[in-house]
């Protein structure tokens, strides 16, 4: 028997908060739409998702300069034809 108790230390509790936005998405998609079973249901979620984020890829990405110098020439040519035939 001891005289005095020893209290336990507290233990350290950690919850990490992780936002995670495609599953915050996913779960306002289930509830807009209700609970469904089957792999269906997820295979269109995945799918539509995964559309969007390859439309967002392109629009991020700059124009090639071979793209530009084509549509660069392409006007000066027709600028170059268009003053030719005026002034005849």
């Amino acid at each position: 028997m001891a005289f005095f108790s020893v209290r336990k230390p507290r233990r350290f509790e950690y919850k990490p908060r992780i936002y995670d936005k495609k599953k915050e998405e996913l779960e306002a998609l289930k509830s807009k739409y209700g609970e469904i079973e089957g792999e269906s249901y997820k295979r269109r979620i995945d799918f539509r998702q995964a559309m969007n984020e390859k439309k967002n890829e392109k629009l991020g990405k700059p124009i090639p300069a071979t793209k530009i110098i084509l549509i660069m020439s392409l006007l000066m040519l027709a600028l170059y034809l268009l003053f030719t035939y005026i002034e005849k």
